[in-house]
C-alpha cells in the first residue's frame, strides 16, 4: 500500500539556507519517493496548521524540513486542538500517521539526541527505510481560571533560566540564531536573574518546594544548542526527566555551565533528577516557560508524559 507523503519545507531554517538548499533536497527526497507533495511555511506556527489539515486529508507521512522548531510545530498539528476541556490524553487525527525529520536546522537538538544524519540523502534514506519507533511527547496545560491551553513539545520544556533566555533572544532574528548566540544570550540573561521560588507537585502525591535556577522536563537530552540537561532522558520510556538545579549564585552558574556540554550535570550536587509523569508546578512568582525553544505562557502548568503518542520515522 503506497503512502500519502508531504513534505513541509520551513525556508527560514538554518539562518534561511533551507531555501537555497531545496532543490538539493528535493532531489534526495525523489529518489525514494516517487510522488509526493510539498509545501513553504511563510510564518510561525504555521507548519501546525498545515499538519493538521494535511492529517485530516487522509496523508499519513509528513516530513519536515528544518529543525527542532519545525518539528515541534508538526507535533503539535498531530493532534485534535481542544484549548478548553484539559483533557489527559489527546487523541491523534490519524493515529497511523507518521512522522520524519530532513534536518536543516541551526540547533536541532532533539534531532542530534535521535541520531538523525545531517546529510539530506541519508535522513531520506532513514525515513523511507525504518521502521516506526513510538515515542513519548511532553504535553503542557498552562491553567487559566475556567480555561487551559494545551501545547505540546517532542524534546524539553523548562521554567526559569531557559525561558528567560529564549525571552532575551526574542529579539535577535532567527536568522543570526546558533549555539553561540543561546551561549551569549545564557550570559547576558545571568546578569539580571534570579531563581525562583515554585511548589511542584510531583504524580499527585510528591511536594516540593523550593528555590531553582531552572526546572527542566526533558523527553529528549539536549537543549540549548548542545546543552545535556537530562542525560539520561529516554524518548520512549513513558516518563518525562525533571531536572531541578538548585539555587546558586551567578558565578556558580558560570562555573557549573561546562558540566551542560559535558553531559555531567547530573553529578552536581545541586541538581535533582527524577523520573515522572506528571508535574503541576505553582509560583507566586512570574516564571517564564519555554518549550522546544518557543515562550509559552507563564507558570502555573501541568506538564504530562503522553506515552508512545507519536509514530516517529528513525
Amino acid at each position: 500500500m503506497s503512502q500519502k507523503v508531504h513534505v513541509i519545507v520551513n525556508p527560514f531554517s538554518a539562518r534561511g539556507k533551507t531555501a537555497q538548499r531545496w532543490e538539493h533536497i528535493r532531489e534526495a527526497i525523489k529518489f525514494y519517493y516517487k510522488e509526493f507533495k510539498f509545501i513553504f511555511t511563510e510564518e510561525p506556527q504555521q507548519a501546525t496548521e498545515i499538519a493538521r489539515s494535511l492529517l485530516k486529508d487522509g496523508f499519513d507521512l509528513i516530513i519536515g524540513v528544518g529543525g527542532d522548531g519545525t518539528l515541534n510545530e508538526i507535533t503539535n498539528g498531530y493532534f485534535h486542538t481542544d484549548q478548553t476541556s484539559g483533557a489527559f490524553d489527546p487523541q491523534a487525527i490519524n493515529k497511523d500517521a507518521s512522522l520524519g525529520i530532513i534536518p536543516s536546522g541551526t540547533g536541532s537538538d532533539f534531532i542530534r539526541f535521535m541520531k538523525i544524519p545531517r546529510d539530506f540523502a541519508k535522513s531520506v534514506e532513514r525515513i523511507k527505510n525504518s521502521s516506526i519507533k513510538k515515542i513519548d511527547v511532553g504535553k503542557i496545560t498552562f491553567k487559566r481560571d475556567d480555561t487551559s491551553i494545551q501545547k505540546y513539545f517532542i524534546n524539553v520544556a523548562d521554567f526559569g533560566l531557559g525561558a528567560e533566555v529564549i525571552n532575551t533572544l526574542s529579539s535577535t532574528p532567527s536568522t543570526k540564531r546558533g549555539p553561540l548566540h543561546y551561549y551569549l544570550g545564557l550570559l547576558q540573561t545571568i546578569k539580571k536573574y534570579h531563581s525562583k521560588e515554585v511548589n511542584i507537585v510531583i504524580d499527585d502525591r510528591e511536594e516540593i518546594d523550593g528555590r531553582y535556577v531552572i526546572g527542566a522536563v526533558a523527553n529528549g537530552s539536549i537543549f540549548g544548542g548542545g546543552m545535556v540537561i537530562a542525560p539520561e532522558a529516554q524518548p520512549d520510556d513513558g516518563y518525562l526527566d525533571l531536572v531541578l538545579v538548585d539555587h546558586m549564585s551567578k558565578p556558580e552558574i558560570i562555573c557549573q555551565s561546562p558540566r551542560l556540554y559535558s553531559g555531567t550535570i547530573h553529578k552536581s550536587k545541586k541538581v535533582l533528577i527524577r523520573k515522572v509523569k506528571k508535574i503541576l508546578v505553582t509560583s507566586k512568582e512570574t516564571v517564564n516557560i519555554e518549550y522546544d525553544g518557543e515562550l509559552g505562557l507563564p507558570l502555573p502548568a501541568e506538564f504530562r508524559c503522553i506515552s508512545r503518542a507519536l509514530n516517529f520515522r528513525i
